[in-house]
């Protein structure tokens, strides 16, 4: 990491989740993680098995073999038609259960191909983000979404996959909410070419919050929005990062709102501006944050905007 993130570790101020969050959604805490293997983001079935299977279980073994990451899992090749028994601990209980599996792989999540029964990420690696970090969509597979490049192309939340990915979706509804997204921004333009070199892609998404007061801005005025606040080093403008936003009316097109979940929407669980959002290649939720987070009182960074995107740039790069 470059010297201008070189700031001691600081323990997060734990953010209390909101009684929407707590009632509709189970979000893995360290309870649920310690006991480690395989944790089950999302099932999508299979010909056998499949339904005494559940998210948040953990996968011990497969075909009496231990599994503890999601690359063990796929190397199991349990989507081969042949069945296979997995030892796993049930979900909230931490109960053993044996379950015999028969799957074969789909080909019904385009652009992917050979899609597993399961998505899955090592439990071990779920659990180091901090609790303010785990927010509605962490844990979750790649939610439903369609962003638009400001300099071409459109995206989904398949085409998120197979690569690290650091999202900060950020509106500009009042000048707080505009500083802060400035604030992020600048902090991610210093860390831009160490992030690139770690293959962490940058995706600075401008969308309109579910309390957003003002009209999104299209690509012009995104332009000149990072050129005003653009930081300066030796007289010079540092490069832009990638800018994407929501599509418009005429773009929006519904069968592009895709993702590696059926019905689960990014923006359906965004609640405060500016939420880090960061996936990794397997196009897990590992990072989850909204708005801002207080600085522990031993952090040499103490204004929480910067405070915040900074903790978010050191896991990309050691954690992700």
């Amino acid at each position: 990491m470059s010297s201008r993130f070189a700031v001691p570790l600081a323990i997060a101020t734990i953010l209390g989740l909101s009684s929407c969050e707590k009632d509709t959604f189970k979000i893995p805490m360290h309870k649920d993680l310690k006991a480690g293997g395989v944790y089950i983001s999302y099932n999508l079935g299979c010909e056998k098995g499949c339904d005494q299977i559940a998210k948040g279980d953990l996968v011990q073994s497969i075909d009496g073999k231990t599994v503890k990451t999601g690359e063990e899992f796929d190397a199991a090749q349990v989507a081969d038609g042949k069945p296979h028994k997995l030892e796993l601990l049930s979900a909230n209980s931490m109960e053993k259960k044996s379950v015999e599996i028969m799957a074969t792989a789909k080909d019904s999540l385009p652009p992917l191909k050979d899609v597993p029964p399961f998505w899955t990420v090592s439990a071990e690696k779920l659990d180091l983000a901090p609790v303010w970090a785990r927010r509605r969509m962490f844990g979750h597979s790649s939610p439903m979404v369609q962003l638009v490049s400001i300099n071409g192309g459109i995206l989904d939340g398949r085409q998120l996959v197979g690569k690290k990915r650091l999202l900060v979706y950020w509106d500009w509804g009042d000048r707080v909410e505009e500083g802060n997204a400035v604030a992020f921004m600048q902090v991610l333009q210093k860390a831009m070419v160490d992030l690139q070199a770690k293959n962490v892609e940058i995706m600075f998404t401008h969308v309109k919050f579910p309390t957003g007061r003002k009209e999104p801005m299209n690509d012009s005025d995104l332009r000149a929005w990072a050129d005003k606040w653009s930081v300066k080093e030796g007289g010079a403008k540092m490069p832009m990062i990638p800018f994407y936003r929501r599509p418009n009316k005429t773009e929006y097109n519904a069968a592009r709102e895709l993702g590696l979940e059926n019905a689960y929407t990014v923006m359906e669980n965004l609640g405060q501006s500016p939420a880090i959002v960061m996936l990794d290649e397997r196009g897990i939720v590992r990072w989850h944050s909204e708005g801002l987070t207080t600085p522990d009182a031993s952090s040499k960074v103490t204004k929480p905007d910067q405070f915040t995107v900074i903790e978010a740039v050191k896991f990309a790069l050691e954690k992700l």
